[in-house]
């Protein structure tokens, strides 16, 4: 009886392709110009990695004034220039404030799902870009929040992303274990808090940036900077 020749499908061999794979340093980090992702991608040039921003213009209220930002200060960072994606999905699905009105609570701000899709959309990246992987500004004060943003799901998303690719893609958090504070203090430190931004209605008037100080980001971002002014 004659043995058959195995089967080699296009998945195995892209599996075995994977576990091949020599890392190249390269990371796709999700950028708004915020306080969060700011700190994560000089985290990660500190570890000696190749930050390669990723924004994605949903039709949020601060997309303008995130955009000045996006486009003006990643390379002043050390980070690649900024790749830009557009897409309104979530104002055709959800009915968040976020998206175009005014957002001053948590309650307010949540786009269901937001992270969770905006992770895989970075890693569609990263690998286009043969990336190690993809990073996100999360940190502790995140927790307990929304539900696509905690570490749980972060690391859940690695292993979407992993099968999705079939080769290890990870998920770098470089700030998990800050605070909002800490972050501030150390983007202060730099000499960048300047370059960032954290109102959910931030506005552009006469090329500056106007932040509503009454929003729940805008008061965490003011009371972290007001106890550094303190100390």
């Amino acid at each position: 009886m004659n043995e058959k020749e195995p089967v080699k499908t296009k998945s195995n061999e892209d599996f075995l392709e994977g576990l091949q794979r020599k890392e190249t340093g390269r990371v796709v980090l999700m950028y708004s110009g915020g306080v969060d992702c700011t700190a994560a991608g000089l985290l990660l040039r500190e570890q000696g990695l190749d930050v390669f921003p990723l924004f994605v213009d949903y039709g949020q209220s601060s997309s303008e004034a995130e955009r000045v930002l996006v486009e003006n200060v990643p390379v002043r960072l050390g980070f690649r220039p900024a790749h830009i994606v557009e897409t309104d999905i979530m104002k055709q699905l959800t009915k968040s404030k976020l998206l175009g009105q005014e957002a001053l609570s948590d309650d307010d701000a949540w786009v269901p799902g937001r992270n969770t899709l905006f992770m895989v959309i970075a890693g569609i990246y990263a690998k286009q870009i043969d990336g190690d992987g993809i990073a996100i500004g999360y940190m502790l004060d995140d927790n307990f929040v929304f539900g696509d943003n905690d570490y749980f799901h972060h690391k859940g998303i690695e292993q979407v992303l992993s099968h999705s690719f079939l080769q290890p893609m990870q998920v770098f958090l470089p700030t998990r274990s800050m605070t909002k504070r800490e972050l501030i203090q150390k983007l202060t430190n730099a000499g960048f808090i300047d370059l960032t931004v954290s109102c959910w209605n931030a506005k552009v008037e006469k090329n500056k940036i106007i932040s509503c100080h009454e929003c729940a980001n805008c008061l965490e971002r003011e009371k972290g900077i007001n106890e550094l002014k303190k100390e």
